[in-house]
């Protein structure tokens, strides 16, 4: 795809299909490692998506083969856009949960646009 140019002026339903301007959408990376001996892949798996559905979010990630490991891109579910509230919310659950050993969180970054790790 190609980079999208700000500059140009775009009529509000443009800038509504592209999800641009106001429209903008944002998520952001996180990846936190477990303590394989209080809690399985699995479950901490099971945990850490009922916590994001019952937020209304979207979650797209995995495990690293280690089954140590889980990562991804958190967004909302239905469209909108997460905040800055939202990964402060996401950050104290993550460190309020013992099985979790560390977390790390990226800033916001635009869910249709931006920049994500490889």
């Amino acid at each position: 795809m190609t980079e999208v140019q700000p500059h140009k002026t775009r009529s509000r339903r443009l800038r509504k299909k592209l999800h641009l301007g106001e429209f903008q959408e944002f998520g952001f990376q996180l990846t936190f490692v477990l303590k394989p001996e209080l809690v399985s892949f699995e479950e901490a798996l099971d945990r850490w998506l009922a916590f994001i559905e019952s937020q209304g979010w979207g979650f797209g990630g995995g495990g690293a083969l280690s089954g140590r490991e889980i990562g991804g891109y958190l967004c909302q579910f239905a469209g909108g856009t997460l905040t800055e509230s939202d990964r402060e919310q996401t950050t104290k659950w993550l460190a309020s949960q013992p099985w979790v050993a560390s977390h790390q969180i990226a800033p916001l970054s635009d869910a249709w646009y931006g920049q994500w790790e490889a």
